[in-house]
């Protein structure tokens, strides 16, 4: 048995015991004489036989010793002396690669890809040789680009902070719902990244440019600002329309002008493949605008959003989408086989059979009661579009 004085010493952790012991101790808020005694076995458990005795002495908290009261199997819980010391701060660079990562969410990089993605391609739609392909030329896609992209990032962040209480329900991980960022923080990137897309496309001098980042602003803000007669995205057919304006409309005929008539001097003319280009966008934009809402069915009935996933449910606006994809890509195929060049009619023939069986498969995989299986799925065809982009080059 082993003793320890109540005066003398500190609240130390004592040496193993064995199973079965029994330790006595004088509690310091005892008031009575006689001492407290905890007996303990291997069952884990112990006992106060004077526990009615124990008081508080001038209101003073109860002593809470670092001695272990309990043992497991003749094992003392040990209480380290660093678990009452605070967490660490985080370093700077923790800080800083924590605040991109949110700044990143807010901008959403899947949809600044897609910029880049599109307005390259289509702006490389009316060369018909290498020879036109200049540094000028490169420079002009570049400044295009880089405009559209700020007003795009723009955009994304109007959405979430108009759609922060709704977020809330739907997305609680997005920055500016879940707190990581501010209001105040969500409203400057808002606000400068519109400045700056503004300033960037007047300093490119193309006036196809500088209407296709207002188009763009304006289109974008009628979506998502809650104002009589806007907030579009709220509408049942207003919402998937208004994302065949920006992605079908915007971002192809204001950037196919830009290069044809302002990089490369030639009058404007309407070509096979800008025309195939503007169909098959507007009908991934279409179902773009469809599949995004399969996600926030929840928060969308609980902010009385008639979106075409709310009123049909999800079992139907699933197969609806699937069949308006392999309707398109039917049509593609249909397109790849009068074309002139054999090369073409193979990769947009087979491309296509290709992105329409991958598409196929990959529904038949969609899990409408799983928030990663549909989101995924969403994903999947900003992918398809990805590789689309490539696939309208070889329509000649």
């Amino acid at each position: 048995m082993l003793q320890m004085q109540c005066l003398n010493l500190a609240p130390k952790f004592n040496p193993l015991q064995s199973p079965g012991c029994s330790r006595k101790f004088a509690s310091p808020i005892v008031t009575q004489r006689h001492k407290s005694s905890i007996k303990c076995s291997s069952q884990s458990s112990f006992s106060f036989p004077n526990q009615n005795k124990i008081s508080h002495n001038n209101n003073k908290p109860p002593y809470k010793p670092l001695v272990p009261l309990a043992l497991q199997d003749g094992h003392a819980l040990q209480q380290s002396e660093d678990d009452n010391k605070p967490a660490a701060a985080p370093s700077f660079l923790e800080v800083v690669k924590r605040k991109l990562n949110a700044i990143s969410h807010v901008t959403r990089y899947y949809a600044q890809i897609n910029i880049i993605v599109s307005v390259t391609s289509v702006c490389f739609l009316p060369v018909q040789s290498l020879s036109q392909v200049t540094p000028a030329f490169l420079m002009g896609v570049l400044k295009a680009v880089v405009a559209q992209i700020f007003m795009n990032i723009s955009l994304c962040s109007l959405n979430q902070i108009c759609d922060v209480e709704i977020d809330k329900i739907n997305k609680p991980y997005l920055p500016l719902a879940s707190g990581e960022l501010s209001m105040g923080t969500g409203i400057a990137i808002c606000a400068g990244s519109a400045l700056l897309s503004l300033a960037l496309a007047f300093m490119s001098g193309s006036p196809a440019v500088l209407c296709a980042v207002i188009a763009w602003g304006l289109t974008g803000a009628a979506y998502s600002v809650p104002l009589p007669f806007l907030r579009w995205k709220s509408h049942t057919f207003m919402a998937p329309f208004t994302l065949v304006i920006l992605m079908g409309l915007i971002l192809q005929i204001p950037y196919f002008i830009h290069s044809q008539t302002y990089l490369l001097g030639k009058p404007f003319e309407v070509t096979g493949p800008f025309v195939f280009a503007t169909a098959i966008m507007s009908i991934y934009a279409f179902v773009n605008g469809l599949l995004k809402d399969l996600p926030d069915v929840e928060g969308d009935k609980a902010f009385g959003m008639q979106t075409l996933c709310v009123l049909l449910g999800k079992e139907k606006v699933l197969p609806l989408c699937v069949n308006m994809m392999l309707l398109g890509f039917g049509g593609a195929v249909v397109a790849g086989a009068t074309s002139t060049l054999m090369i073409s009619k193979l990769v947009t023939i087979i491309g296509h059979i290709i992105l329409a069986l991958m598409m196929w498969l990959r529904s038949r995989k969609v899990d409408l009661d799983n928030f990663d299986s549909q989101f995924g799925f969403y994903m999947f065809l900003w992918q398809l579009n990805y590789v689309e982009y490539i696939l309208i080059h070889f329509l000649r």
